[in-house]
């Protein structure tokens, strides 16, 4: 959950961030929540004078750990496979790479790699230039060519333009949402695999619950022996080995001699010779 870093930070002090003339009272209205998660990287969260305006500035000090850049790894887009142009290009360049680089010319190996790598580029050039069509598409159906805007329809309708029948504004309303829900196709399949993704990796949705379920369970606050409060993830960990050291540490000082006179005192119980012949006599049948 979100926590108040301020107050997370001073349990105990008093401090307001606004003074209201008009009702001569003090507050602090000024916050920022931050997820518990985050709360090990905050080194110092203060208020400023309010040499500006008549709010003191809040002033939260972090140190966020390096960020890594994003995966890069490129991707088919599966939604091309259902375009016979597309499936058309690949099989063409498919059938012009065979015929100039065939296996006699090379062991299997390479000429497979190599077709990958062919494959590639022309991938991402037919990617660029489809984006860039469907974006130029996009476009003119927002402003348009000859008055023909999606956006001008009603107003066109409303003025009952002659030179524009409703059949033809309502063929530009079907193209305009057949190409916004090819937009929405895409996006919602990219969002199933970054959900769904399958391969070394877990899957990201089930890694995204156990996140939210660790973070919901994370301690970002602990107090020591001395009463000082702990928030940083190496300092709470530390009083934890402490206090469990201490609590599993006998606190008494074991001295052998003790030991022997408490036990020469215990008047042990003995067995009669009698029955102990008995006992340990052959059992006979």
């Amino acid at each position: 959950g979100l926590v108040e870093v301020w107050r997370h930070r001073h349990s105990i002090a008093r401090e307001h961030s606004f003074h209201s003339q008009v009702h001569d009272s003090f507050s602090r209205i000024d916050l920022v929540l931050l997820s518990s998660s985050l709360l090990c990287w905050v080194e110092a969260c203060s208020y400023l004078p309010c040499s500006i305006s008549d709010h003191s500035p809040l002033k939260v000090v972090m140190d966020l750990p390096e960020v890594l850049p994003p995966d890069r790894r490129w991707r088919l887009n599966p939604g091309y496979l259902a375009m016979e142009e597309f499936v058309a290009m690949v099989g063409n360049q498919i059938d012009e790479y065979l015929a100039h680089n065939g296996p006699s010319s090379s062991t299997p190996d390479y000429v497979w790699e190599a077709l990958k790598a062919t494959l590639w580029g022309h991938i991402s050039s037919y990617s660029v230039a489809y984006k860039k069509k469907m974006n130029n598409k996009q476009i003119k159906g927002l402003k348009g060519e000859e008055g023909c805007a999606i956006m001008l329809l009603l107003e066109i309708m409303s003025q009952k333009n002659a030179s524009y029948s409703f059949h033809n504004l309502q063929y530009l309303k079907y193209e305009f949402n057949k190409l916004m829900s090819q937009k929405v196709e895409f996006a919602l399949f990219w969002v199933q695999q970054s959900y769904f993704e399958a391969g070394k990796k877990a899957s990201k949705l089930l890694a995204y619950r156990l996140q939210k379920l660790t973070s919901s369970n994370t301690i970002h606050l602990i107090k020591n022996d001395s009463n000082r409060q702990m928030v940083t993830n190496k300092d709470i960990n530390l009083t934890f080995k402490q206090f469990y050291s201490k609590l599993y540490t006998s606190e008494s000082v074991i001295d052998i001699s003790d030991i022997n006179t408490y036990l020469v005192g215990i008047k042990l119980p003995c067995m009669d010779p009698g029955d102990r012949d008995v006992l340990e006599a052959p059992i006979s049948t």
